[in-house]
């Protein structure tokens, strides 16, 4: 067996049955954190609106993204490597669906960053309505920067689903900026926001409404914006690890996309991209 054969048999093994594991543990956290952040005292909070949002893209992208590859290694051939539309649709719609993920993760961020800021102004920032409209607005232009994709990507000659010629390379650099900008939003507000939760002595209390001097209330307000930032920061921690690659292995095949390369080489490079694709 060559190594390209024993590269294929892995990935096909890692595909259906640790993706499909990790999926349905996905599925049923997606759900979970869902619930969790619908209750009462949450469901107030401006960074569950973000929660909620991340929830709801994840399932997508699990559902309508993913799902279909898994089921492709139990059938003969991936409908995306032979049929158009289908090719089109799951890179629209992946590209779309990781990205308002990744967006409304990185808004989560800058929320708690406003929310513990000393700024007043600053602090207005993390409010329920405008979590909403941010949310809408992420969701409307995800939907429309990669329309590009969906034209322009198609099943190859190699029998492969993706873009080809020069268009291959500007969506490799498009797709390093577009995967990067979000994780340095998240690095960036994440490290403010825990600077300003350890340095801050003050009780945070809501924007709106007003304060009846309650004591425990504040502590106890207090107390659930510091756990859900810590949620947060802890969802940051598993982005980029798993996210980081995608952008590191786009440049790496951009810069040698000019070398000729080996078989094994080539195959090599193709097991590492799905690993950073998955």
């Amino acid at each position: 067996m060559t190594l390209a054969e024993c590269l294929a048999l892995a990935q096909l093994i890692l595909t259906r049955y640790v993706l499909m594991i990790c999926s349905i543990l996905g599925i049923i956290g997606c759900f979970l954190n869902f619930f969790v952040f619908s209750k009462k005292n949450l469901r107030t909070s401006s960074c569950s609106i973000y929660f909620k949002a991340t929830s709801i893209f994840n399932l997508l992208v699990i559902v309508c993204c993913i799902t279909p590859v898994i089921i492709a290694t139990y059938s003969r051939e991936d409908p995306a490597l032979y049929i158009s539309i289908v090719c089109k649709t799951r890179a629209y719609t992946t590209h779309a669906f990781l990205m308002m993920s990744r967006s409304t993760v990185a808004l989560t961020c800058v929320d708690r960053f406003a929310l513990c800021s000393s700024h007043a102004y600053i602090r207005r920032l993390s409010q329920r309505h405008i979590a909403i409209r941010l949310v809408i607005i992420t969701t409307i232009l995800w939907l429309v920067i990669p329309i590009h994709v969906l034209l322009l990507t198609d099943v190859q000659v190699s029998g492969r689903c993706g873009g080809s010629g020069v268009y291959q390379i500007i969506y490799s650099i498009y797709a390093t900026i577009v995967t990067s900008i979000p994780l340095v939003i998240m690095i960036i507000f994440s490290f403010w926001a825990i600077r300003s939760v350890q340095h801050s002595r003050a009780r945070v209390f809501p924007i709106e409404g007003h304060v009846d001097g309650n004591e425990n209330l504040g502590m106890r307000m207090k107390k659930r914006d510091i756990q859900l930032t810590v949620i947060l920061i802890s969802e940051v921690v598993v982005y980029l690890l798993s996210t980081v690659w995608y952008p590191l292995d786009t440049m790496y095949l951009t810069i040698t996309a000019s070398i000729v390369k080996t078989s094994d080489r080539v195959a090599i490079e193709n097991f590492i991209r799905y690993l950073a694709l998955n």
